[in-house]
């Protein structure tokens, strides 16, 4: 009789000191695209698309530590684009303080004094080169069980011009229950 107790208390401790730990399997994340304004009109702002890439679907409460890898492609027009800060919004609408809207591109820019807590990742990039990319923290979280998650990004290293593009692709999300 004792060594099925044990059993089952084992198990059962087991399974409470595994949260955080057991990673959930994969999910595909539909491919995205940034239409990039020229670096010199943006001046220095978070470029977010206002496409949503999680599309409605969210992750249950229990799960925590979501995280999505995938292929950054940088096109360029001209630019020499060599590195980006990504960020997610769980909402663009409507319009965020310190955020505006602009005729170049279909995309919001604010401010990066007010995205901090929204970063995600790096992404180091080169002209028609695929870089592998993991976005993660508690933003990202917050995002995948709102269901809703909008990517932007702060260009660090080089310019954009106005026919450059971001491409992100093969991503997936993962998380930990």
């Amino acid at each position: 009789m004792k060594q099925p107790l044990f059993a089952a208390a084992a198990l059962l401790s087991l399974a409470f000191t595994s949260c955080g730990v057991i990673p959930t399997p994969a999910v595909p994340i539909p491919d995205a695209e940034i239409s990039l304004p020229p670096s010199s009109a943006v001046a220095g702002r978070v470029i977010y698309m206002k496409t949503d890439v999680l599309g409605g679907v969210s992750l249950p409460g229990v799960l925590q530590q979501v995280s999505i890898t995938g292929t950054a492609t940088y096109s360029s027009g001209g630019g020499n684009l060599s590195g980006a800060t990504v960020f997610i919004r769980s909402s663009i609408d409507p319009m965020p303080a310190g955020c505006a809207t602009t005729t170049l591109a279909p995309v919001l820019l604010c401010d990066p004094a007010g995205e901090v807590a929204r970063q995600i990742g790096s992404v180091s990039l080169a002209s028609g080169t695929a870089s592998t990319f993991t976005l993660s923290g508690p933003e990202l979280d917050a995002a995948a069980k709102a269901g809703h998650g909008y990517i932007g990004v702060l260009v660090t290293g080089g310019s954009s011009l106005f026919t450059d593009k971001l491409k992100l692709t093969g991503m997936e999300a993962r998380a930990k229950f």
